[in-house]
């Protein structure tokens, strides 16, 4: 019930003014479509690299760096796009950079969520083959399926791209092109509102009920797929898989290097890492977004570790904490804020602290829960002689160390670039490393924000680290 109370609030002060925000029914369909066609793009390409990875037996380095993409920020991935194409004369703020900026960076989510049916669909589709079935009766052996997977995929993506803050802030706003999330960062800012709460409230429970349908298919189990009989490798589809893997990064890291490295004026190499680097804000919020990072990334880990001993306690208290993790985050920002706001931790890098905790919570606990079963080492321990506590600290813990490698490399990265959250809950002296880098942006330091944005790109490399083989 605890977990749950920040939504409550948000419940009982945004419902008052929840018939005012017909004025904005404009920006909330507006939301609603655009998520939508961001969800039906992103599924088509992540289900066309799933296709080509698998039938060009992709792995190793090439699926790495197809899921570097997606481990990059997401207002990284759209500064990227924006100077690379504005390198070429391309103009892409507005809805179509959105679209493009999205489809780019949750592609790779999509593709690891759809690639075991996928799988077991072009096994399925061998066999039919083999059997004389071809054009659309072989289909009928393809699709059926996929349609479980891209049910949970498309709420995941669909509940990500409604909530994603980012980029909408970097390719959106400069446009006055307004999605949820920034309209409620934009009320709850506005000198003019009246009760800048009470609105920022309402326009989350508008998100809360956009969000709800897709929460109970994001939800869902995917069904689990054998390991398929594929036909034969075909190198083409191993190419194809490559090139786009090349083409999505190199779209977003040479803009980048170009603005980060490259003078403007005199077009002479000039890295500007020591002028970014050198800026307050920016030392503020490095030191900020590391100490933030570290402290929600061993918290969470302990809890999880303390919990594990205890599975059914360890998936009841996850299976909550899913939905601060599933539900845009604006939605838990401005609960907290409503929450919290007349207590001493307003305003403080204590709230942000806490705000990681809920938001990446289910991350870790999902980390410890779907590492190897280590119950029968245990029992044979207690076998032994060893009390339930021993037996979990010299045999069941060590052999959940490459769980919770796993979990510090995906979750550290992750909080430490972490932007919606913080921009709805910093105050100043707690600024983190997103804020320092759209404030950047913002004040037209494009060289500095670019170099920074570098400096995320490689943490988030080292995310791979982790990543299990």
């Amino acid at each position: 019930m605890a977990l749950a109370l920040p939504f409550l609030v948000l419940f009982v002060r945004g419902l008052p003014h929840f018939p005012s925000t017909g004025r904005d029914l404009d920006v909330i369909l507006f939301s609603l479509v655009l998520a939508g066609l961001g969800t039906l793009l992103t599924l088509f390409l992540a289900l066309t690299l799933a296709v080509l990875g698998l039938a060009g037996r992709v792995v190793g380095g090439w699926e790495a760096l197809l899921l570097l993409g997606y481990l990059v920020p997401p207002f990284v991935t759209g500064m990227g796009l924006l100077f690379s194409l504005g390198a070429l004369g391309v103009r892409i703020q507005g809805v179509p950079g959105i679209l493009l900026a999205w489809t780019l960076h949750y592609a790779p989510l999509a593709y690891l969520l759809l690639k075991p049916q996928v799988g077991l669909a072009l096994g399925l589709l061998a066999t039919a083959r083999v059997h004389g079935a071809t054009g659309i009766r072989s289909l009928k052996a393809f699709l059926p399926p996929l349609f479980p997977p891209l049910l949970v995929a498309g709420g995941t993506l669909y509940l990500a791209l409604l909530g994603n803050f980012g980029v909408p802030a970097v390719l959106g706003l400069p446009e006055r092109v307004y999605v949820l999330p920034t309209l409620a960062y934009a009320r709850l800012l506005s000198p003019v509102a009246q009760d800048p709460l009470g609105e920022a409230a309402a326009l989350g429970l508008w998100l809360a009920l956009l969000a709800l349908p897709a929460v109970l298919l994001a939800r869902s189990a995917l069904l689990e797929a054998r390991k398929p009989l594929l036909p034969p490798p075909k190198p083409l589809y191993r190419l194809l898989f490559a090139l786009y893997a090349l083409t999505a990064l190199a779209l977003v890291l040479l803009g980048l290097l170009r603005e980060a490295l490259q003078n403007p004026y005199t077009g002479r190499w000039d890295p500007a890492f020591t002028q970014a680097l050198g800026l307050p804000l920016v030392q503020k919020g490095l030191r900020n977004s590391l100490l933030l990072a570290l402290g929600a990334t061993g918290l969470l880990l302990l809890l999880a570790l303390a919990l594990r001993p205890s599975p059914r306690l360890l998936k009841g208290i996850r299976g909550v904490l899913d939905i601060h993790y599933l539900l845009p985050g604006t939605l838990l920002g401005v609960s907290l804020i409503l929450l919290l706001a007349p207590t001493p931790l307003y305003g403080t890098p204590w709230l942000l602290l806490l705000a990681y905790l809920l938001h990446f919570a289910a991350l870790a606990l999902r980390a410890l829960e779907g590492g190897p079963a280590v119950e029968g080492a245990v029992l044979a321990g207690r076998v032994h002689g060893l009390s339930p506590g021993r037996a979990w600290w010299r045999l069941g813990y060590p052999l959940l160390l490459p769980s919770l490698y796993a979990g510090v490399f995906l979750i550290f990265p992750l909080a430490f670039s972490e932007i919606t959250l913080s921009a709805l809950l910093y105050a100043p002296g707690a600024e983190t490393v997103g804020v320092a880098v759209l404030s950047a942006l913002n004040g037209g330091l494009y060289r500095e924000a670019s170099a920074l944005g570098l400096v995320l790109m490689a943490l988030a490399a080292l995310a791979l680290l982790g990543r299990p083989r």
